[in-house]
């Protein structure tokens, strides 16, 4: 841990505090994600971050300190904190599955993320300001009139009507209204009143936007129509509506696959500089690379704001089900980034006993404040980047007429980021430096999630040390074979899906488990004692004992509320059902190991002598 801190035990405070900026690193570089952005947009951003408050106070915030405390009070990783409990020793086999699974949709994640960063540097005009057929042949956009409640009907639940160049009548504006929903509510977090009459003609003014010829007939996606989301679902992600996994996307399979061998380079040169794998090797400067990145977004987002200013008001108006919506996927995203299930702030935990004067580090509930408010502060910076980008992005309709439920779609986040810097002179730079800003958060997450899953592995069978590089070089090529079915024409509804399962199901489940052995641990003298110790008797060790009797609670709120809305997800079929493997993976693997341990204890012992 000397060398995963960057210091020497003689200058302990200053590996302490570089591990502890490593770890803030990490979660900002989770802030920066997708899924943080789609959940401020879906359920409304002002719900959202009230939300997100107390989900960080009431849940995340204790459960990153119980993972830390246990990682320093055990001195150990995922794969020995849990030996004191021999019948829940495979929680840390599935925090390794679920960390392995979590590395392989960030890295195609980041290799979308690539290609949009290789088109912006060495195109000559960006290819999402322009169309393209099923067959990547690229055609210019048409202008269109389209009325101010036609603006954003496919993602933001608009009720809208479409001008056209023709008159509207009062008797037939029900017929040609459509509406569409996201969460659980029919109009989600950007909406117009519902009007009739004379007073619904006078709001209707016409604008002109850039439409595309393409439409897509199924559920999934809902964007095809405009230049920005046809270029991601049409080309970049090549998604088709036959759903092949046999047909490979060949740029991003090759983006997917310079992205593993990087990661692979960075493992084999720490073996190369240290003689060995070292966990945590971020450089503490990381954390401000999303503060940069967001503040960038903002800017660039606030230059192409172009809705009616009528509209801006109805922007953070939300209704009852959306609050619902709002602290449901508030609880996930807390969890999210606090980096809860993947066994980082274990080893986290474990670095700090090095550095600490003594088996405890006294500064550990200081520490834990601090990152939550700072993860916080980004999370708002984040989302309000997004919302602005939203606002820019509401020119942009759909000209279908289905009803769409998106409650668990997040990628769509990145075409509203590419329409965000789709203008000025600084056009290309600027669209360079957020997907370039973008590819960087998913690739370190991923790169600090398989060495979690390494040092995992390395806790369960010590003896594989001896043969590191033929383990890591099995691992990459395992996680870069099961990369394929995503770099296929049915890829991104496989991909979105798995976020949805890993993100929404298995870490809130894998978290219980953790509460289920944290509460027998709790419960035991030593611990305790050791944390009255650490709290020299002061109000927290009695703030974490009312904390403990609530989180298991909210937890087991949180899977119930995300099994109702998986259910009436929006993903196709097939790939939701793909997608709960890992998930049983991760939950057989405790029984599993339960039973290993009991076969191994009550076995008869070998006699002497035979």
């Amino acid at each position: 841990m000397g060398t995963a801190a960057g210091s020497s035990p003689r200058r302990r405070e200053a590996g302490r505090r570089r591990l502890r900026l490593g770890a803030l690193a990490m979660g900002s570089a989770l802030v920066m994600h997708c899924r943080v952005a789609a959940a401020a947009l879906t359920g409304g951003f002002i719900v959202f971050y009230l939300s997100l408050v107390l989900a960080v106070a009431a849940l995340a915030n204790p459960h990153r300190h119980f993972e830390v405390y246990l990682g320093q009070w055990s001195i150990s990783g995922p794969g020995r904190a849990f030996r004191l409990l021999p019948m829940l020793d495979g929680i840390g086999i599935a925090m390794c599955i679920y960390s392995i699974v979590r590395a392989i949709s960030c890295c195609t994640i980041a290799a979308i993320a690539m290609v949009y960063v290789i088109h912006s540097a060495a195109d000559a005009q960006l290819p999402f300001t322009y169309c393209r057929d099923w067959d990547l042949k690229a055609y210019d956009p048409i202008s269109k009139n389209v009325t101010a409640f036609r603006l954003r009907q496919g993602r933001f639940s608009i009720a809208t009507a479409v001008v056209d160049n023709r008159t509207l009548e009062t008797s037939n504006i029900r017929d040609i209204i459509e509406t569409t929903t996201v969460g659980m509510q029919d109009h989600a977090w950007r909406r117009v009143l519902r009007l009739s009459g004379k007073k619904y003609i006078k709001k209707i003014t016409p604008h002109k936007i850039l439409m595309c010829n393409e439409t897509y007939s199924g559920g999934f996606p809902s964007l095809y129509s405009t230049p920005a989301y046809n270029y991601f679902y049409v080309e970049v992600v090549q998604l088709r509506q036959e759903y092949d996994y046999g047909v490979f996307n060949l740029p991003l399979l090759l983006c997917i696959t310079i992205i593993w061998l990087l990661i692979w380079m960075f493992m084999f040169s720490e073996r190369v500089s240290h003689g060995r794998l070292i966990w945590n090797n971020v450089y503490p400067w990381f954390a401000t690379v999303p503060w940069v990145w967001a503040l960038c977004l903002v800017v660039a987002a606030a230059t192409q704001v172009s809705a009616p200013k009528k509209m801006l008001f109805q922007v953070f108006k939300v209704g009852g089900k959306e609050i619902i919506t709002g602290i449901s996927d508030a609880l996930e995203i807390a969890l999210y980034i606090h980096s809860a299930g993947t066994g980082t702030e274990l080893i986290h935990g474990k670095g700090l006993n090095h550095f600490a004067s003594g088996h405890i580090d006294p500064m550990l509930n200081g520490d834990n404040v601090w990152h939550s408010c700072a993860l916080l502060l980004l999370a708002g910076l984040h989302a309000s980047s997004a919302a602005v980008c939203a606002l820019a992005d509401i020119v942009q309709p759909d000209t279908s007429t289905a009803v769409y439920a998106l409650r668990e779609s997040t990628l769509w986040i990145i075409p509203m980021y590419s329409k965000c810097t789709s203008a000025g002179s600084y056009s290309h730079a600027i669209s360079t430096m957020v997907f370039g800003g973008l590819c960087f958060s998913y690739i370190l997450v991923a790169y600090i999630l398989l060495k979690t899953a390494l040092h995992t592995i390395f806790e369960y069978r010590v003896k594989l040390v001896f043969v590191e590089q033929v383990v890591v070089a099995a691992l990459i090529l395992t996680c870069m074979a099961l990369s394929l079915p995503f770099a296929t024409t049915g890829g991104l509804a496989l991909l979105e899906s798995m976020e949805a399962m890993m993100c929404g199901l298995t870490m809130p489940l894998v978290c219980l488990l953790e509460l289920t052995a944290l509460m027998v641990v709790y419960r035991g003298h030593d611990f305790v004692s050791d944390m009255n110790m650490a709290t020299e008797e002061n109000a927290c060790s009695t703030r974490i004992g009312t904390q403990w009797q609530i989180i298991p609670f909210i937890t087991i709120a949180l899977i119930i509320s995300k099994i109702v809305t998986m259910s009436e997800s929006e993903m196709p079929a097939h790939a939701m059902a793909a997608s709960v493997a890992p998930l049983l993976g991760a939950l057989l693997a405790v029984p599993l190991r339960a039973c290993h341990n009991a076969y191994v204890f009550l076995k008869p012992a070998p006699r002497l002598g035979t």
